[in-house]
């Protein structure tokens, strides 16, 4: 994958980076033999923020410190399991990997996700994650968008979950795009946020 520039971005700015390639099975893969998805993640400071997987697919490569989301054979955690996505079809996975606002004292966070690839739409499952294009609830896969944004409190975790949609693809599709994510603390948020994050 290729490597992103830092930007900065109110308390901390992250970009990651995916590309997928539908398979014929029940899993997904990105475009080299790995079969998974890799995402780069840029930070100004890698210590204002922690992206935890939270689900035996979702892992950090211990050697390219990436947070990878492995369906395939190749995941250490399914040993020889995993083909790739299936064309015209839908996966839902709850609680993918977690946003946790741990190193702030006293503080709480306003985060939002952006995804540029319309395939894959973002949801919180505990119904603590909201479409941030108009405040309402993404909570589950029918209500999943590509921009979301959330209240993360102090000593906190949000679970975010993914919604892939392969409706008119076929085997072998490539899907590349980014997923941008931003923090702002509570209060300091961009006007467009206010009131659609679930902040009190």
């Amino acid at each position: 994958m290729e490597k992103v520039n830092k930007f900065g971005l109110a308390i901390f700015g992250l970009v990651a980076v995916f590309g997928l390639v539908l398979g014929a099975g029940a899993t997904f893969s990105d475009y080299n033999a790995s079969r998974s998805v890799h995402w780069d993640i840029v930070t100004d400071d890698t210590e204002l923020i922690d992206l935890t997987p939270i689900q035996p697919y979702s892992y950090i490569n211990q050697t390219t410190g990436k947070l990878v989301i492995d369906f395939s054979t190749n995941n250490p955690n399914y040993p020889g399991y995993g083909d790739g996505i299936s064309p015209a079809s839908e996966y839902n996975f709850d609680e993918v990997f977690g946003v946790s606002n741990h190193l702030w004292e006293d503080m709480d966070i306003v985060v939002e996700i952006k995804s540029t690839n319309s395939h894959i739409e973002l949801y919180g499952a505990d119904g603590d994650v909201y479409s941030a294009y108009d405040g309402v609830k993404a909570s589950a896969s029918d209500s999943a968008r590509d921009w979301v944004c959330f209240v993360v409190p102090n000593n906190a975790t949000v679970k975010i979950g993914i919604d892939l949609s392969a409706n008119g693809d076929s085997p072998g599709d490539t899907w590349t795009g980014d997923i941008e994510i931003k923090a702002y603390r509570l209060g300091t948020e961009p006007a467009y946020l206010a009131g659609k994050c679930g902040q009190p």
